[in-house]
């Protein structure tokens, strides 16, 4: 129970001030809680946001559930966006704690798309699956998951600012053209 209330407190903090102008014993004060209570539940600061993060990264995977494998690559690819997409919607503090850990130099783009295959690595498969069938240029994964994360956190952090443009269809339709058509094979000249 106060673990959890110690995460819920630390991601709403963290998503107000700033990871990194919030302290360990605001969390702890803001919980109700003596700060070592705190460490008796995470050794340290950066454990706590690396719990928080996982977490975000498991529940996006969980939203996004377990993909049909049949059916055209891309209806594939366009059903998980779009549920990503309505993830971040009604998670926008765990979306607000992704793009603030997005250009935090304690997480590599290495370490994000770790993070990303082991809670989605379905998206990885389908990705080389799309590139196998020559529906997608075949770049190297680290390219294109790292075009993934950040156009769907830029796409995101858009509708959640601007929620009204989030209710126009063709902003997620336009959003996934954008994602698809960039990683098409360039036709020879």
């Amino acid at each position: 129970m106060k673990r959890k209330q110690l995460l819920d407190t630390a991601l709403a903090l963290f998503v107000t001030n700033g990871v990194q102008a919030t302290s360990t014993a605001s969390i702890a004060r803001e919980a109700g809680v003596a700060t070592g209570t705190l460490f008796h539940h995470f050794p340290s600061k950066q454990d706590l946001v690396d719990t928080l993060y996982l977490e975000a990264k498991q529940d996006l995977a969980d939203a996004l559930g377990t993909p049909p494998d049949t059916g055209p690559l891309k209806e594939q690819l366009k059903l998980l966006w779009d549920k990503a997409l309505a993830w971040a919607m009604d998670h926008p503090n765990q979306l607000k704690l992704m793009l603030q850990l997005n250009h935090d130099p304690a997480y590599t783009i290495s370490r994000h798309q770790d993070l990303m295959l082991t809670t989605m690595g379905f998206i990885g498969d389908r990705v080389e699956q799309a590139q196998q069938q020559g529906l997608l240029a075949p770049l190297p994964m680290p390219l294109v998951l790292s075009f993934f994360r950040q156009h769907f956190l830029s796409t995101a952090q858009l509708l959640i600012e601007q929620p009204e443009l989030a209710q126009q269809p063709h902003y997620q339709q336009g959003a996934f053209h954008i994602l698809w058509q960039g990683l098409q094979p360039t036709k020879p000249n």
